[in-house]
């Protein structure tokens, strides 16, 4: 099976399927959304599980979003997320300041090796990095998260609803 063929069935099965109401499969992406670009890495299945139960969202359609953010998008996601967060803190002007915490993070001068993910040291250093990186990446993932979850609440609902009519089912 295809990656394509994967992903396909993964929303149509594990979203659009799901036995909830529009709005809360919706409201389980956005926050799905927002808990994915936040720097807390480790500690986000958990995170949206908490909130999704607190703000009545379908848990279920939210966690494949949450995926987004994993150990091999989690640079660039987080680069891009502390990128805008500078931009509208006005700090953007030391670009150079992020760019050697992340470098320093991938192993810039020593190359990426792919058993780092099981050392605790790597993620001791994440943790580092996410605090290092502050204000500007929490304010950055917030505004992406939110801003992606504000794009796919309304074709969210409006795809459950296509589903459900295309399969005879209510809306």
């Amino acid at each position: 099976m295809s990656l394509w063929e994967r992903l396909k069935r993964v929303i149509v099965n594990r979203i659009l399927g799901v036995n909830d109401t529009p709005h809360r499969i919706a409201w389980g992406v956005f926050l799905g959304f927002v808990v994915a670009f936040s720097p807390t890495v480790g500690l986000q299945m958990a995170l949206f599980v908490a909130v999704a139960t607190l703000l009545r969202a379908n848990k279920v359609s939210g966690l494949p979003v949450v995926w987004l953010t994993n150990p091999v998008t989690l640079v660039p996601v987080y680069y891009a997320c502390w990128r805008v967060g500078a931009f509208v803190l006005g700090t953007d002007d030391d670009v150079a300041r992020g760019e050697r915490i992340i470098a320093d993070l991938v192993g810039a001068e020593t190359g990426w090796e792919w058993g780092r993910l099981f050392d605790v040291a790597f993620w001791e250093q994440i943790g580092r990095t996410l605090v290092d990186l502050g204000a500007e990446l929490w304010l950055g993932g917030f505004i992406v998260g939110a801003g992606l979850g504000a794009v796919f609440y309304p074709i969210t609902i409006w795809a459950v609803r296509f589903y459900r009519r295309a399969r005879g089912g209510l809306h």
